[in-house]
């Protein structure tokens, strides 16, 4: 720019010098190891430097491995990286690039605790031209779209960064093809000025995939070579907005389900989706949900509150006990190096009423003396209880068939406050035999249940009062 109040011979105005701020020493990029005394009346050191647009920043520190905090800002005193070497006391080496061509950003170093008699040696190293910026604010701008976004791994721990505005709700798709393995995906949220890490995802493959559920606001996504002889290839990568989440996550944003539904269908969109389900019941009812992906990969189901399977699996039976029941379907929560979105299918079927009660208070009275009886275990925490009436001294017998490899069928007599009677049961010919001799006159109960899932289903016994 030309001077309007100079003459015509004028050159133009040379821009002016940039302002070190007062107690920093100013760095210039150097191959050469540099040493700086520090002791325990020193608490932090200050340094400066003036940075080239697209180029590479390496501080390596090679002595005093531990014990501080680094601190990278810009001249407006925003901090762009705070964190210090592992305890581990390798050489630790931080990268910076993406900086404004002639800006002054400072580096501070403060110490934690002080290591007697260890100095700070140190190279602050120019590595050349970087295509995309290493920090989270100064990541190169990204808009998810079909077009590709491509890259290289310049050196070794170096790392670009690209940041992408989110909305609420919505799933976000990456897609990376690699030139060779060992690379890491990561995705950070901006939050109050300060990146959380909402998913790391370390390939051993030179093809990933994965997809994250925003809850708005700024993302950045990391794309890091972490092999030893970083590539001379170039990646490339594609972002898209899937658009909104099919089913809530939440209790609060279920999606509901009137009475008589068969089926239901969604997609598992990234790794962690849950997707929840308010299903519409009869009360004292038993029904079975099941899950069917379009995949070799398993579909696991929950169902709460109520009585059902503990171990969450491909399909569950549970008994409704009020007119809403909560079912939730999600994956097997292993990240696979190529995510897909997942399509799956609900069924949902209702297995009738429970046909006995499962209290002595609710229990279905036996008539006798002789009596066959059919009854149906739904799940293992559901009970059949059956009340029969005693006279002292008199023998009640129970029997059923014997089942090889099913199991049989738990059975306890109690009294009607649910104490337990000790009754041993037998195996006598083809049948377990159980005898109780009832020590009053009054009402027991018998408490049929089943121990494991082979002893659920069908099950028949026989009641007879013995003669004297």
């Amino acid at each position: 720019m030309t001077d309007p109040d100079a003459g015509a011979d004028a050159g133009p105005t040379e821009p002016p010098p940039p302002v070190i701020p007062e107690g920093h020493t100013l760095l210039t990029p150097s191959a050469e190891r540099q040493t700086v005394a520090w002791d325990a009346a020193v608490t932090s050191i200050r340094f400066a430097f003036v940075a080239r647009a697209g180029r590479h920043y390496d501080f390596a520190a090679e002595g005093r491995s531990q014990g501080y905090v680094l601190t990278l800002r810009d001249a407006a005193s925003v901090t762009l990286s705070q964190f210090g070497p592992s305890k581990s006391g390798v050489p630790f080496t931080w990268h910076w690039s993406g900086l404004s061509d002639g800006a002054v950003y400072t580096v501070e170093l403060t110490q934690e605790s002080y290591a007697a008699g260890e100095s700070l040696s140190f190279r602050f190293v120019d590595q050349g031209p970087d295509d995309h910026g290493d920090l989270p604010l100064a990541a190169t701008p990204w808009v998810p779209s079909e077009q590709p976004l491509t890259g290289r791994g310049e050196h070794a721990g170096e790392q670009d960064t690209f940041a992408f505005e989110t909305v609420a709700d919505h799933v976000y798709a990456i897609d990376c093809a690699f030139p060779t393995g060992d690379w890491q995906l990561s995705f950070f949220k901006l939050t109050e000025g300060y990146y959380s890490v909402v998913g790391s995802f370390p390939f051993t493959q030179t093809r990933a995939a994965t997809a994250i559920r925003s809850q708005g606001g700024r993302h950045v996504v990391s794309i890091q070579d972490r092999s030893p002889a970083p590539s001379s290839g170039t990646y490339s990568c594609v972002l898209r907005d899937m658009g909104l989440d099919d089913h809530g996550n939440l209790l609060t944003t279920a999606t509901q389900l009137p009475r008589g539904t068969t089926s239901a269908q969604g997609k598992l969109d990234y790794v962690e989706d849950v997707d929840v389900f308010d299903l519409e019941v009869v009360p004292g009812r038993f029904y079975r949900v099941s899950c069917t992906l379009e995949d070799s990969k398993p579909c696991i189901v929950h169902a709460k509150p109520g009585f059902e399977q503990s171990t969450p699996r491909p399909g569950v039976t549970f008994e409704a006990g009020g007119s809403l029941h909560t079912v939730w379907t999600q994956g097997d929560g292993v990240v696979p190096a190529q995510w897909r979105a997942l399509p799956y299918t609900l069924q949902f079927e209702d297995l009738g009423p429970d046909d006995h009660g499962n209290f002595p208070f609710t229990a279905t009275p036996l008539t006798g003396p002789s009596q066959t009886v059919r009854a149906h275990l739904f799940v293992p925490v559901d009970h059949d209880v059956f009340s029969f009436e005693t006279t002292a001294g008199q023998r009640y017998q129970f029997s059923s068939p014997w089942r090889e490899g099913q199991g049989q069928v738990r059975s306890i007599v109690t009294n009607m406050s649910g104490v337990d009677q000790e009754v041993p049961r037998a195996h006598i010919g083809s049948n377990w035999v159980q005898t109780f001799t009832a020590p009053t006159t009054g009402t027991y109960c018998i408490n049929f249940s089943a121990d494991v899932d082979t002893n659920l289903g069908e099950y028949t016994f026989q009641f007879e009062a013995l003669t004297p």
